[in-house]
């Protein structure tokens, strides 16, 4: 090979290590850790900053947070107080996310309606710029839609649906988890799992919980001075065809009781 083929050979080679260099940060900075909220939660859409989680008082419940890491076995919390995901990544703030099993309170009250989620036992706090999507990935096994708990009339302006049961937050593995006074790197971890629901299965056996337990909710909102009546959920049975259930092992263990579901504001 002469000096020319020769050159123009390593700089081939120069510009695929340099594109595969590119490419495997590009790939880096796109891992993403899992987090999974699940139960009787309340998301607030409401700072331009942040997305909070807030856990309102509820007796009979149990709040948990499950870290499932690359190697190791899992450590169980128990969750009341602040925690937050911090991230060097600077993002452009909150963006339109389309949640259509998420229950918007919005819905049933008009924008005006706002949340007092700080006041919440437990919150826990997640920057936009550490998401990287937010859906649905459990879903209610029955229909809900919503009525007035003074005379039974159904709110015309929600849809009824299914409802999100477990979101699943895909989060920036650069960020991490401040809890408990430690530092937990994302990239530590496979998944996060939090959960907020009955302690005992067996006592909600033959209610239906989401309907029972959705006034814990009404302690943490503001309502609009138009709309100052409150609301529960009704079941409207089962749907024509089963849904999937994403599988893992976080799945509801009490099937088929019912439980909790999450709204947002």
């Amino acid at each position: 090979m002469n000096r020319r083929h020769f050159l123009t050979a390593m700089g081939g080679a120069t510009a695929a290590a340099a594109s595969l260099t590119h490419l495997n940060q590009a790939l880096a900075s796109e891992t993403v850790t899992p987090f999974y909220a699940k139960g009787l939660i309340m998301v607030s859409f409401e700072d331009s900053r942040m997305l909070r989680l807030g856990l309102p008082k509820a007796p009979g419940h149990k709040a948990t947070l499950s870290m499932v890491p690359q190697d190791g076995s899992q450590r169980l919390l128990s969750l009341k107080g602040d925690y937050s995901v911090e991230t060097s990544t600077t993002g452009s703030g909150k963006r339109d996310y389309k949640i259509p099993e998420l229950i918007r309170m919005q819905e049933i009250y008009g924008n005006s309606i706002h949340s007092r989620i700080e006041e919440c036992p437990t919150v826990i706090s997640i920057p936009y710029a550490a998401i990287q999507s937010i859906a649905a990935v459990e879903l209610s096994p029955t229909r809900y839609t919503f009525v007035r708990a003074d005379n039974g009339q159904e709110i015309t302006t929600f849809r009824p649906r299914q409802v999100a049961e477990t979101l699943k937050i895909d989060l920036s593995s650069d960020a991490v988890l401040k809890i408990e006074g430690k530092v937990v790197a994302l990239n530590s971890l496979k998944e996060v799992h939090a959960e907020y629901a009955p302690e005992d299965p067996a006592a909600i056996s033959g209610i239906d919980a989401f309907t029972a337990h959705f006034p814990h909710y009404n302690a943490y909102m503001d309502l609009p001075a138009n709309a100052k009546f409150a609301v529960l959920p009704k079941n409207l049975g089962p749907v024509p065809k089963t849904t999937p259930r994403i599988g893992n092992n976080f799945v509801q263990p009490y099937w088929p009781y019912y439980t909790c579901f999450i709204v947002s504001i």
